[in-house]
Protein backbone atom coordinates (compact mmCIF):
# COMPACT_ATOMS: atom_id res chain seq x y z
CA UNK A 1 0.00 0.00 0.00
CA UNK A 2 1.47 3.38 -0.94
CA UNK A 3 2.59 5.87 1.66
CA UNK A 4 1.08 9.34 1.69
CA UNK A 5 3.17 12.31 2.76
CA UNK A 6 2.94 16.07 2.65
CA UNK A 7 5.10 18.26 0.44
CA UNK A 8 7.00 19.50 3.50
CA UNK A 9 7.82 15.93 4.57
CA UNK A 10 8.86 15.14 1.00
CA UNK A 11 11.24 18.12 1.02
CA UNK A 12 12.83 17.06 4.28
CA UNK A 13 12.88 13.29 3.71
CA UNK A 14 13.23 12.87 -0.05
CA UNK A 15 16.15 10.47 0.18
CA UNK A 16 14.32 8.24 2.66
CA UNK A 17 11.17 8.28 0.52
CA UNK A 18 13.16 7.32 -2.58
CA UNK A 19 14.72 4.41 -0.71
CA UNK A 20 11.31 3.33 0.61
CA UNK A 21 9.76 3.39 -2.89
CA UNK A 22 12.58 1.29 -4.34
CA UNK A 23 12.75 -1.17 -1.43
CA UNK A 24 8.98 -1.71 -1.20
CA UNK A 25 8.24 -1.46 -4.95
CA UNK A 26 5.40 0.88 -4.04
CA UNK A 27 4.62 4.53 -4.54
CA UNK A 28 4.80 7.47 -2.20
CA UNK A 29 1.91 9.88 -2.76
CA UNK A 30 2.87 13.51 -2.20
CA UNK A 31 0.02 15.75 -1.10
CA UNK A 32 -0.30 19.52 -1.01
CA UNK A 33 -3.02 20.92 1.24
CA UNK A 34 -4.48 17.42 1.52
CA UNK A 35 -4.74 16.90 -2.25
CA UNK A 36 -2.60 14.30 -4.09
CA UNK A 37 -0.21 16.10 -6.46
CA UNK A 38 2.51 13.60 -7.42
CA UNK A 39 3.85 10.11 -6.81
CA UNK A 40 7.40 8.99 -6.14
CA UNK A 41 8.06 5.66 -7.85
CA UNK A 42 11.07 3.45 -8.31
CA UNK A 43 12.54 3.70 -11.79
CA UNK A 44 11.53 0.07 -12.47
CA UNK A 45 7.92 0.87 -11.60
CA UNK A 46 8.07 3.98 -13.77
CA UNK A 47 9.29 1.87 -16.71
CA UNK A 48 6.37 -0.51 -16.13
CA UNK A 49 4.01 2.46 -16.10
CA UNK A 50 5.43 3.75 -19.40
CA UNK A 51 5.06 0.31 -20.96
CA UNK A 52 1.43 0.05 -19.86
CA UNK A 53 0.77 3.58 -21.10
CA UNK A 54 2.19 2.69 -24.53
CA UNK A 55 0.12 -0.51 -24.68
CA UNK A 56 -3.01 1.51 -23.90
CA UNK A 57 -2.11 4.09 -26.55
CA UNK A 58 -1.72 1.33 -29.13
CA UNK A 59 -4.95 -0.37 -28.04
CA UNK A 60 -6.83 2.92 -28.42
CA UNK A 61 -5.25 3.53 -31.84
CA UNK A 62 -6.25 0.07 -33.06
CA UNK A 63 -9.78 0.54 -31.73
CA UNK A 64 -10.01 3.88 -33.57
CA UNK A 65 -8.72 2.32 -36.80
CA UNK A 66 -11.30 -0.46 -36.50
CA UNK A 67 -14.02 2.14 -35.96
CA UNK A 68 -12.86 4.05 -39.04
CA UNK A 69 -12.80 0.84 -41.08
CA UNK A 70 -16.43 0.16 -40.14
CA UNK A 71 -17.41 3.72 -41.06
CA UNK A 72 -15.50 3.45 -44.33
CA UNK A 73 -17.22 0.19 -45.26
CA UNK A 74 -20.61 1.73 -44.49
CA UNK A 75 -19.88 4.74 -46.74
CA UNK A 76 -18.60 2.62 -49.60
CA UNK A 77 -21.13 -0.20 -49.75
CA UNK A 78 -21.66 0.47 -53.45
CA UNK A 79 -17.99 -0.24 -54.30
CA UNK A 80 -17.09 -3.72 -55.43
CA UNK A 81 -13.94 -5.26 -53.94
CA UNK A 82 -12.14 -4.67 -57.27
CA UNK A 83 -13.22 -1.01 -57.36
CA UNK A 84 -12.07 -0.54 -53.78
CA UNK A 85 -8.70 -2.12 -54.64
CA UNK A 86 -8.29 0.14 -57.66
CA UNK A 87 -9.15 3.20 -55.59
CA UNK A 88 -6.65 2.21 -52.90
CA UNK A 89 -3.96 1.65 -55.55
CA UNK A 90 -4.63 5.07 -57.08
CA UNK A 91 -4.45 6.81 -53.70
CA UNK A 92 -1.20 4.99 -52.93
CA UNK A 93 0.32 5.94 -56.28
CA UNK A 94 -0.75 9.57 -55.89
CA UNK A 95 0.71 9.72 -52.39
CA UNK A 96 4.04 8.21 -53.48
CA UNK A 97 4.24 10.58 -56.48
CA UNK A 98 3.62 13.57 -54.21
CA UNK A 99 6.25 12.39 -51.72
CA UNK A 100 8.79 11.96 -54.55
CA UNK A 101 8.01 15.49 -55.82
CA UNK A 102 8.50 16.87 -52.30
CA UNK A 103 11.80 15.00 -51.94
CA UNK A 104 10.57 12.93 -49.02
CA UNK A 105 11.39 9.63 -50.74
CA UNK A 106 13.75 8.62 -53.54
CA UNK A 107 13.99 5.52 -55.66
CA UNK A 108 17.08 4.04 -57.24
Amino acid sequence: MPKTISVSVAKNELSAMLEWAVKNRDGVIVESYGQPKAVILSYADYQTYLSLQEKERRRAAIARLQELAIQNRARNRDLSPDEAEQLADQITRDTIDRMVEEGKVTFQ
